[in-house]
């Protein structure tokens, strides 16, 4: 009987001792987390988010995922925000740093897509989710015009001007000198068989003129919104003069 009494008493012991394990690893992880101390801060708050008598703490999830994000360990940092944003936690927030740790990883799709799912699930304060999904198609747009890929370009920017963010006149703008130029390089390629093939010259040109048309239909656009950048209005001067 004795024994019996013994090991029921050593049951209940080590019951009370895992029973405190959750707040302990909560405690250490706060603390290591005052410490900057992000990596150990990281494994307390995984080990209390594993623990059998853990309770649910969004505020916790979100520590970890900025724990995360700040030791670059962006599979984490996307699963933590992830879970934050289920649970309505600094939505916004964690849905834009979802999408930057989707970005390190190089998943561009999801991040897109987390983003439009952020500005949709915070209609009041999403200014920053736009303005990063307005940034991330400008400058994949320059990338691809870079390459030479002019349909890849074009599709970025218009994606880019739809978006209203503080960028949308660079992307209306962009897309405007990206017909522009498509327009001057047939001009370009045309010209020295005016007079030795003028049918050939004569079709160029009407293409060219439809590239420049398109231009001034998005410069247009811009200006109306920034009616006072300059190099907005000297494009749309030079091509009326090709016009």
């Amino acid at each position: 009987m004795k024994k019996i009494i013994l090991i029921l008493a050593v049951c209940l012991s080590a019951v009370g001792v895992f029973a405190q394990s959750a707040a302990q690893f909560k405690n250490e992880g706060n603390d290591a987390l005052k410490s900057k101390n992000y990596k150990a801060a990281l494994a307390s708050y995984e080990k209390f988010l594993g623990a059998e008598d853990t309770v649910e703490d969004p505020a916790l999830i979100f520590n970890s995922a900025y724990c995360a994000i700040k030791v670059k360990d962006y599979a984490k940092a996307e699963k933590y925000f992830g879970m934050a944003a289920e649970k309505n936690y600094k939505a916004s927030t964690a849905y834009k740093y979802k999408a930057i740790a989707q970005k390190n990883q190089k998943k561009f799709d999801d991040m897109v897509a987390t983003l439009n799912a952020g500005i949709a699930a915070c209609p009041t304060k999403n200014s920053k989710l736009i303005s990063t999904l307005a940034k991330h198609y400008l400058l994949e747009g320059q990338k691809a015009q870079k390459a030479n890929n002019f349909e890849v370009a074009e599709d970025l920017y218009k994606k880019a001007g739809n978006v209203k963010s503080k960028l949308q006149v660079d992307a209306l703008f962009s897309l405007g000198t990206l017909y522009y130029n498509k327009g001057a390089k047939i001009m370009q390629a045309a010209t020295p068989t005016a007079n030795t093939e003028p049918e050939n010259y004569k079709s160029e040109s009407a293409k060219a003129k439809s590239f420049f048309q398109k231009a001034i239909v998005e410069l247009n656009k811009a200006k109306v919104i920034a009616p006072t950048r300059k190099d907005v209005a000297s494009t749309i001067a030079s091509i009326k003069g090709l016009l």
